[in-house]
């Protein structure tokens, strides 16, 4: 489930956001897969940094319920963890409980992104049924 998301969310973005992906990483509670790592961006990053940023998106994914019942039910299930860097946006699709993927974007990508989070959305939505 975890990977197909993965493999569909890189096709997207890189079809969607003009060479400006920086990085995918497909994440489950022991283990991570890097579906996508731009070679500039990898030059930036230890295996150490990297796994801890990973470790980061994992343990982001475990506050969703924090999210979800902070808010009234018609919000559903979260679906996406997103922060805005003046560089980078970096979003954190949740399928469940320590599952799911991490995607990097350069902030130029958002400039003209009408729907491209909204669309990226919908693939985890079809994942999760």
């Amino acid at each position: 489930m975890a990977t197909r998301m993965a493999t569909r969310l890189e096709s997207f973005f890189e079809q969607r956001t003009d060479g400006n992906l920086r990085s995918i990483v497909k994440y489950e509670e022991d283990t991570y897969e890097i579906v996508h790592f731009r070679d500039d961006v990898a030059e930036q990053y230890t295996t150490d940094e990297l796994e801890s940023a990973i470790d980061e998106s994992r343990m982001e994914s475990l506050t969703a319920p924090i999210y979800e019942n902070t808010f009234s039910e018609d919000h559903g299930q979260l679906t996406c963890l997103v922060q805005c860097f003046e560089n980078v946006i970096e979003m954190n699709f949740v399928l469940e409980d320590g599952i799911g993927a991490a995607v990097a974007l350069d902030a130029e990508a958002m400039s003209d992104a009408h729907g491209l989070v909204a669309e990226a959305r919908r693939i985890v939505l079809e994942e999760r049924e």
